[in-house]
């Protein structure tokens, strides 16, 4: 190759890799799809202010990392955090204020999390502080959660740990259930578990259904159920409805189908009731009934009242209790229309239940049938409480016409000393 060709080829080598550059930084300057996406486009001033909501100079990206040049020697910010937490605080704003302390969250180092911290703890604040102080033990989780555990343990923030084991859990299950075994010696639920599972239920249904197989009836498993649904319906509501059937644990599983017949009533109440009437055993019926056949009465009583029929038996006191309220509500006529369909359930479980809530329904209105329906109930025991609460109601209202009721009706005989002294 003679001289002149070799000047040509490399000044053609030379004006494609200014084409290239040139090409590259215009995707960075607007993006790959044209609308401003791109790096240099995505980067932004701290909010362009500082912590106290002046003028600032730091720059960071889309990330919230903070450029090399606004870094000190060891990489960290060189503003000191504890200082700028005391500016962060005082901000009004409160999307400003939370953008600029996760901002300064996501640039500290494990050995940063303890004073700042303490610092926010003793600030005044503005807003939610107890929502703030989360997204500070969050970032310590991420980085160190055996730090950050201890630090609430030693300092009076117990109700910070389970927003410590849960961002733990969502980034090493294992780890931290490991702990929330290894650290809970004592007995009946481990307390620690709800928050491993909250933490794991959006990636691993599987790990966190037997987590809370493993627990003991309690609240702390009724809220680690709570944590499993939500994470059923982001998988979409066929997902939700199909889940109880996987689990073997009778009561566990009741609990599953309250809390997903619930969520389907809120949307669309003839779908929870349709799918509801659907299972066969009535232990799996018995807990929801009653809330969905809420939300049907609120709509139809009537059709309501039909749709009971197609639950267990064991099912329709509790969803007969939840129709009583909407069939019974207006003038003494639907009273009395809800008295002659109330009667046509006797014998039905749990019938004495139903007879109260039908008490209940009427005390104000009617007071003198409502207390004749008290004998309807055949546990003496429950019978007698219900005496003494609907009458000692009544009495604070027109105590004489409780007085003339008592002495005309074939009551218990300590009922009949309390109200006639």
């Amino acid at each position: 190759m003679n001289r002149s060709n070799l000047i040509f080829t490399h000044g053609a080598v030379f004006s494609v890799g200014i084409a290239a550059a040139m090409i590259a930084n215009s995707f960075r300057e607007t993006g790959a799809d044209g609308t401003g996406g791109g790096t240099a486009a995505l980067s932004t001033r701290s909010s362009s202010r500082g912590a106290d909501g002046s003028s600032g100079s730091a720059e960071t990206d889309r990330e919230g990392k903070t450029r090399d040049s606004d870094r000190g020697p060891s990489g960290r910010p060189r503003i000191d955090p504890v200082e700028q937490l005391g500016g962060i605080v005082k901000m009004t704003d409160a999307f400003s204020r939370q953008r600029a302390l996760m901002d300064m969250i996501e640039k500290l180092g494990p050995d940063q999390f303890a004073a700042v911290a303490e610092q926010f703890r003793n600030l005044d604040h503005l807003g939610n502080s107890r929502g703030e102080f989360g997204l500070i033990l969050q970032g310590w989780a991420k980085l160190d959660p055996l730090a950050a555990l201890e630090y609430v343990g030693k300092n009076g923030e117990g109700r910070g740990r389970g927003t410590i084991l849960e961002t733990w859990a969502g980034n090493d299950p294992a780890a931290a259930e490991a702990w929330a075994k290894a650290n809970f010696t004592g007995e009946g639920p481990n307390p620690y578990m709800a928050s491993i599972i909250r933490g794991i239920a959006g990636n691993d249904l599987t790990s966190a259904t037997r987590l809370a197989e493993e627990m003991p009836r309690s609240d702390e498993r009724g809220y680690a159920a709570g944590a499993i649904t939500d994470a059923l319906f982001l998988q979409g509501i066929d997902a939700a409805k199909n889940y109880p059937a996987t689990i073997k644990d009778d009561a566990l599983r009741g609990g599953f189908v309250a809390m997903i017949a619930e969520r389907l009533a809120q949307k669309n109440p003839e779908d929870a009731a349709k799918w509801l009437a659907s299972m066969n055993a009535g232990e799996d019926q018995i807990r929801a009934a009653r809330g969905v056949a809420q939300a049907l009465a609120s709509k139809d009583p009537d059709e309501a009242a039909l749709w009971l029929k197609s639950l267990q038996p064991e099912a329709r006191g509790e969803a007969a209790r939840g129709i009583i309220p909407a069939m019974s509500s207006g003038d003494m006529n639907k009273i009395t229309q809800t008295a002659k369909w109330v009667a046509t359930l006797a014998g039905t479980p749990g019938y004495d239940n139903v007879v109260e809530e039908f008490v209940w329904s009427c005390n104000t209105r009617a007071p003198e049938q409502s207390a004749a329906w008290i004998q309807g109930v055949a546990n003496p025991d429950q019978q007698r409480r219900l005496y003494y609460r609907m009458l000692g109601e009544w009495s604070q209202r027109d105590a004489a016409a409780v007085k003339q009721w008592v002495a005309a009706n074939n009551v218990p005989e300590d009922v009949r000393r309390r109200f006639l002294r």
